[in-house]
């Protein structure tokens, strides 16, 4: 018990931020004072009436289920080429997906805009800002999270599987719907959900792509904090951490994410 302390004090660290935020949500008066003067929940109705963070709320979920859709069919024909053939380049193919894990999202986010400017300059077209180059861009980034775990599960499903099913008559798209697809649920429900997350909460990405008029939630509340800080702010992150937590737990439950990451 003694030795684990470090471990419960490392986690109470890091966790104590939440706690605190969920804390303030509940505080009854505008100006956080500690103790605080009395608790209520008015602040969570209230952001009923808040048309911005209603608003916000629902283009991040729009944007990070077409970006979910896209990334997980893309997530999945790409996991299918880096785990089922061999081909010159399928490391650096394999790099690519993964890049931009290791990119900073703000030097991503510039790149995707500097690219799509120069693009829309040649082409004549529309495309920054827009809805779609927003999509885009949140699909570049949520592309490593379905490629890593849809891969993690077509590496558990044995090719025999398919090949005696091919022997026995039955075609290979055939043989992979009925087959591997089913074994591959869980690790594409999980893929889709850390990837919704992913696109969900990000900022630098939307800062750069975002259209006049339109925000995304993580930008609302960067917006909110720079005029006032009170409980409705600390309410609208409750709200949003609750969300990813029984989304994580969901995930969770499908395919043990530890021992992919």
């Amino acid at each position: 018990m003694v030795k684990n302390i470090p471990i419960y004090l490392i986690f109470g660290f890091i966790i104590l931020p939440v706690v605190m935020v969920i804390w303030i949500s509940f505080f009854s008066t505008q100006l956080i004072t500690f103790p605080p003067k009395g608790y209520s929940v008015h602040w969570y109705t209230d952001l009923l009436e808040h048309s911005d963070f209603l608003g916000s709320f629902f283009l991040s979920l729009k944007v990070s289920f077409f970006a979910m859709i896209l990334s997980l069919i893309l997530g999945l024909l790409g996991s299918i080429a880096l785990i089922r053939f061999q081909f010159k380049g399928k490391k650096f193919l394999e790099l690519l997906f993964l890049s931009p894990l290791i990119v900073p999202t703000i030097i991503t986010g510039i790149a995707i805009y500097v690219f799509l400017y120069n693009f829309e300059r040649w082409s004549n077209m529309d495309l920054v800002p827009s809805a779609w180059s927003l999509i885009l861009a949140h699909v570049i980034i949520s592309i490593p999270w379905t490629v890593r775990l849809i891969s993690a599960g077509l590496q558990s499903i044995s090719p025999s599987l398919e090949e005696a099913a091919i022997d026995l008559g039955s075609t290979r798209f055939k043989a992979f719907c009925d087959i591997v697809l089913p074994n591959l649920r869980p690790s594409i429900i999980a893929a889709g959900i850390l990837s919704f997350i992913h696109s969900f909460n990000n900022l630098e990405i939307s800062l750069m792509l975002v259209s006049p008029g339109e925000t995304t939630l993580p930008i609302e509340i960067l917006n909110y904090v720079f005029w006032k800080v009170d409980p409705l702010i600390a309410a609208v992150s409750t709200v949003q951490i609750i969300l990813i937590g029984i989304l994580m737990w969901i995930a969770n439950r499908f395919i043990k994410i530890s021992k992919v990451f």
